[in-house]
């Protein structure tokens, strides 16, 4: 009987892989490989992490050692079937030390390996908390209102928008899409947004959420790389007005619902639904406020008019029935007097 023998090792074998043993073909392979020291960048302020290049978003801590050993470990190119751990332990603030483990096939041969690392962490401020930090900006969101202040629901509503405008910017990639500082004035707000982008985008968001329009002033700052550099004003105007205004358009008189690129209210006067396109309107004024609105008793209710005394005269005063009335005769219901007349006010809103 032929017997066959490894050419390398010299036992006995009947399986040749590469034309040597079992035992020798694995006894020359490497399962996985990696650096004894890694090095991770993480901005102390934010949590970004520098990989591959450049800034990107932030991660937890653990992510970043699990990731930068990911970026570094080399696995065997023949390698099948892979099972890799991977196992951090924190040594202290800046260092953590990682257990690699792995099984794999190569040529059908079953492998386990193992091997340590240790992840150092270098602390560096990232370039969007640099230019946080240095009060770095290129563009002023100024938001006010059309012959009047703003109110702090708008305002708080402004800033929730913008906010959510810059954290999909910085989502998509745009790192420097912030909002450096917000300044309150007694004639609306001032953002400073880190991207001229970034400021037109909130006009935008904003705009298509109140209606009302934005203009650009740019103002050159300097020069960088033979380039000039600019900082925009976009000056932000929300429109004249707001839930709960009372208006006459086109002689009809509306209780304002909501005003952005749509006005929509209540017909006062007949009590129906009110919806038109803010640039459709021509002649608008204002006339008061449901604010301004007083108790009157309803003396009458007919099927196309009813009868309030007047609180202040204490006349009788007849006006159309609008469809919204949910009074009987005695009780009180809200009125408001404007230039355009007496009209009774919706029950609630």
């Amino acid at each position: 009987m032929v017997r066959s023998f490894c050419p390398r090792c010299g036992n006995d074998t009947d399986i040749f892989i590469d034309n040597v043993c079992r035992q020798c073909f694995i006894g020359d392979k490497k399962l996985l490989e990696c650096p004894l020291v890694i090095y991770a960048t993480i901005c102390p302020v934010c949590g970004s992490v520098f990989r591959k290049g450049k800034w990107q978003s932030k991660e937890t801590e653990n992510q970043v050692i699990l990731d930068c050993v990911k970026d570094n470990l080399r696995i065997n190119r023949d390698a099948r079937n892979i099972d890799l751990t991977l196992i951090p332990e924190k040594l202290d603030h800046s260092r953590y030390q990682v257990h690699a483990g792995a099984k794999a096939e190569i040529r059908g041969i079953s492998l386990d390996s193992g091997l340590d690392t240790e992840v150092r962490i270098t602390w560096e401020t990232c370039d969007t908390c640099s230019r946080i930090s240095g009060g770095y900006f290129e563009g002023i969101v100024q938001i006010r209102a059309d012959k009047r202040i703003p109110s702090k629901e708008e305002l708080d509503k402004c800033i929730s928008i913008a906010e959510e405008v810059a954290a999909r910017a910085q989502e998509k990639g745009d790192r420097l899409a912030f909002i450096a500082k917000t300044v309150e004035l007694d004639e609306g707000m001032d953002l400073y947004v880190g991207l001229i982008k970034l400021g037109k985008q909130i006009c935008r968001a904003i705009t298509d959420s109140f209606g009302g329009r934005f203009t650009e002033s740019p103002k050159l700052v300097g020069q960088k790389n033979g380039e000039d550099l600019y900082r925009i004003t976009f000056a932000l105007r929300l429109p004249e007005f707001m839930r709960g205004d009372i208006i006459s358009v086109d002689d009809t008189v509306i209780e304002v619902r909501s005003c952005g690129k749509q006005v929509s209210g209540i017909e006062l006067e007949t009590g129906k639904r009110f919806i038109e396109n803010y640039s459709d309107l021509m002649l608008i004024k204002k006339l008061g406020n449901k604010q301004d609105a007083v108790l009157a008793v309803l003396i009458s209710d007919e099927k196309t008019a009813i009868q309030v005394l007047d609180p202040v005269s204490y006349e009788t005063v007849t006006i159309k029935r609008p469809e919204f009335l949910c009074a009987e005769p005695g009780d009180e219901i809200k009125i408001i007097k404007t230039a355009k007349g007496i009209y009774a006010l919706p029950c609630a809103d």
